[in-house]
């Protein structure tokens, strides 16, 4: 059973509802899951740890090409180390499930940071954008196919994370990164994200909306810091929170929902505060946000009663599937029963009618 969740031919849960089913005990590997997965974790976090004291405390002493072979030798050491857990039966573009999986991905992220610091050192100095968003760029590399051999909730993290540093970077590069650029940058790397969960091309699917509605808010907040693009900012708040409303009537998840109603209850009172000049005092600002948050809120039920009870396509289609595994596994217990028990398999009343003895209809 272990082997089949880890080659991606059942997940954990219908593995669980299998031995349930079957009466099928955990086996020790199973029951030390948790435990390896735990020790696994802290392994990958000693071995970071060790790495930042060892060449922080002895950072003056080394040189530049020193530098860079240490931390090319653990980037090295963590690759390795995830790809021996992941094993050669990793399942390509399928979600981890098992412990083992988890720690392999982890691991694997990790490196992708550290691939990033060891091109960074390997530059000359005095480091300038375009070579950091060269580091961020080969780091980004190895977490975007590490995510694609072991998609998981770590491995999306390190690869938004350094897609936004190589992206802001890039900017700074280009032209000068103010609060303008620099919020353009995170609303792309947010709604790249977003469309790439949406059109499930991304395995974790909800954690990739969040943060993509969390990186795309974080960029039309972003150029409140100048006052020249202080309106831009609100309207581009507000139309964002309009926009995850109006996507959850398709898309129904609460994500999409909470996004929506903090966007719209950001941008009111800042609109608010803006064209009064800060004229508005602090209390009545909160009580602006409130009464938005309010309204937002009783929108957003509204479309949750008019869309929570309509079954989406996909969740009729795993209801069936899920059925129709219960179908079979109720089928091959059957069949598990008959044989354990020697007899024949009773024929039904509807059978027997239709095929009596003599043969004939």
């Amino acid at each position: 059973m272990t082997s089949l969740v880890e080659r991606g031919v059942l997940t954990a849960e219908q593995a669980g509802i299998v031995r349930d089913e079957l009466g099928i005990a955990a086996t020790a590997e199973q029951r030390r899951g948790p435990i390896a997965e735990i020790v696994g974790y802290l392994g990958g976090a000693l071995i970071l740890t060790g790495a930042v004291v060892l060449v922080a405390s002895s950072w003056d002493q080394l040189t530049e090409t020193a530098r860079t072979t240490l931390l090319g030798l653990i980037t090295l050491g963590l690759l390795t180390a995830g790809l021996l857990a992941a094993g050669r039966h990793a399942p390509l573009y399928t979600l981890v499930t098992t412990a083992r999986l988890r720690v392999a991905s982890m691991l694997l992220a990790l490196a992708s940071v550290t691939t990033a610091i060891t091109i960074g050192l390997a530059t000359p100095d005095p480091v300038n954008e375009a070579e950091f968003a060269l580091a961020g760029g080969a780091g980004l590399v190895v977490a975007a196919a590490s995510y694609i051999l072991l998609p998981s909730v770590a491995g999306l993290l390190a690869t938004t994370g350094l897609l936004v540093f190589t992206v802001l970077n890039t900017i700074g590069t280009i032209t000068d990164l103010d609060e303008l650029t620099a919020g353009i940058g995170l609303f792309g790397c947010g709604a790249l994200l977003t469309v790439l969960a949406l059109a499930r091309l991304l395995r974790t699917r909800l954690t990739g909306i969040a943060v993509g509605l969390a990186l795309a808010l974080a960029g039309t907040q972003t150029p409140l810091g100048e006052d020249e693009w202080r309106p831009l900012a609100y309207i581009a708040t507000f139309v964002l929170g309009i926009g995850c409303l109006v996507l959850y009537r398709w898309v129904h998840t609460w994500i999409v929902l909470v996004a929506g109603v903090v966007a719209v209850s950001l941008a009111a009172p800042e609109a608010v505060w803006d064209l009064t000049d800060g004229a508005v005092g602090g209390a009545a600002v909160l009580l602006i946000a409130g009464v938005v948050l309010l309204i937002a809120s009783a929108i957003g039920f509204r479309l949750h009663r008019t869309t929570g009870d309509v079954a989406t396509p996909d969740d009729a289609t795993r209801d069936e599937q899920g059925a129709t595994r219960a179908q079979e596994g109720a089928t091959r217990a059957g069949q598990s029963a008959t044989r354990d028990d020697g007899a024949q398999p009773a024929v039904s009343e509807a059978e027997t009618e239709t095929h009596p003895p003599g043969g004939s209809s």
